[in-house]
């Protein structure tokens, strides 16, 4: 993958450390967090072994784990210029132990308008998840993401630049915000061959800079067949055909007890490329979020999403994969002084539109999420979450497994957080 985008961002921090700059607590913040969690699952073989199971964690290798670990680094390097970079630790073999998950510059101008702005330069996440509000691109309220984030997590980064500006109009009081960002973006063509040939999955887990991600051992992709080429993984943070792809959305803020967002994702993949094992796709989709406190002070939160990747030549009207692709949950949340619980409900499905022998890539299920939460300290969290998730995939038949599973995931985490800074 080509890293020149992150070389800018890791000079700056450097020279900044350099002249002490980072030395003064007001200018920067650093936060650390481990996960020890003792995990009990069950159901397929889990995906980051090659199976092709929903999970993280399957039977084999489950119990006491360090679940994750994370520096999330954030520095002001001038009074409207700060800088970013998020490490993660995992070992589940899809990559190096310790890589970056995001990496970028943000400036903020100084204007004398009642307009503003902000541009990011570097490799973050786009401007959408609702629920992944906490250091490191963690959740506040469960310790595995929705599907449809879970996704996002998996395959989905902005290697560009991206252009927002916001105003407060005072003819509505003061209390509304209206946003607007648009970004333009490289390195994120293999993006959409995951969710096809894998389908949705449920986890915490986050692709790096430098992951492999690997798929099942499908007979579509093994020597003889349609996509030999394509190597046992996805990278999915690769540049193929040299075309820019882009996102646009708009948020709607009325104070903190509403959120809306839109946005509208374009990697404008050429869906003929190919390079070092791994083939471009054309991934599209469109996505809504909402975030309400309701009576009661019960949060809720809901996102929608509904796309289309498209990879291979066009045959007989279509191309040789074709696949639709949909996702929502709803999660509401309550918290009571020290303790928070949260129940959350996902959606899912993969239409397949194509005719290719032994690629069928249909899916649909959905899964229940509870999870509770008790804040010990600043410094020390227990959490605790019961997923299932239960699918119907065809292509599960492939490997001589049932094609209706339910597969589910008990963890208990400790979660141990330290900052420094303002």
């Amino acid at each position: 993958m080509d890293r020149l985008l992150i070389l800018p961002i890791a000079v700056a921090l450097l020279a900044a450390a350099a002249s002490g700059a980072a030395a003064e607590p007001s200018r920067y913040e650093l936060e650390l967090g481990a996960d020890i969690s003792f995990i009990d699952a069950s159901g397929y073989e889990t995906w980051t072994d090659g199976g092709p199971g929903k999970l993280r964690f399957d039977d084999d290798n489950d119990g006491f784990v360090l679940s994750r670990a994370f520096a999330d680094y954030k520095l002001r390097m001038l009074d409207t210029v700060d800088a970013r970079l998020v490490a993660q630790f995992f070992d589940n073999g899809v990559g190096s132990t310790v890589d970056f998950t995001e990496a970028y510059l943000e400036w903020r101008p100084m204007t004398a308008t009642a307009n503003r702005y902000r541009v990011k330069l570097g490799a973050f996440y786009p401007h959408m998840s609702l629920e992944n509000s906490g250091p490191a691109w963690s959740s506040p309220y469960t310790i595995s993401s929705s599907v449809l984030n879970t996704w996002i997590a998996e395959e989905i980064r902005i290697f560009g630049a991206e252009v927002s500006v916001s105003r407060r109009p005072q003819f509505l009081g003061g209390a509304h915000t209206f946003s607007l960002q648009a970004s333009a973006f490289y390195n994120n063509d293999p993006a959409g061959g995951l969710l096809a040939w894998k389908g949705w999955s449920a986890h915490d887990l986050q692709s790096r800079f430098g992951d492999k991600l690997p798929l099942p051992p499908l007979p579509q992709i093994q020597p003889g067949m349609w996509f030999q080429r394509q190597a046992p993984f996805i990278e999915p943070y690769m540049e193929i055909d040299d075309v820019a792809g882009y996102y646009a959305s708009g948020e709607w803020r009325y104070g903190s007890r509403l959120l809306l967002r839109l946005m509208h994702y374009d990697n404008r993949g050429d869906t003929t490329g190919f390079a070092d094992g791994q083939y471009a796709w054309r991934t599209v989709f469109d996505h809504i979020g909402l975030q309400v406190t309701l009576p009661g002070d019960i949060g809720l939160i809901a996102q929608w999403m509904d796309g289309y990747t498209l990879m291979g030549p066009v045959i007989n009207g279509r191309n040789v994969v074709d696949a639709g692709y949909y996702s929502e949950f709803l999660l509401l949340t309550k918290a009571f002084a020290d303790h928070r619980l949260s129940l959350r409900y996902d959606r899912f499905e993969v239409s397949d539109h194509d005719g290719v022998p032994l690629d069928d890539n249909s899916e649909y299920g959905d899964a229940w999420t509870v999870a509770y939460q008790y804040e010990a300290s600043r410094f020390v969290t227990l959490a605790i979450e019961w997923l299932q998730i239960e699918s119907y995939r065809e292509a599960w038949e492939y490997f001589g497994l049932e094609e209706v599973e339910t597969e589910s995931q008990f963890q208990m985490s400790l979660r141990l957080r330290f900052g420094s800074g303002p």
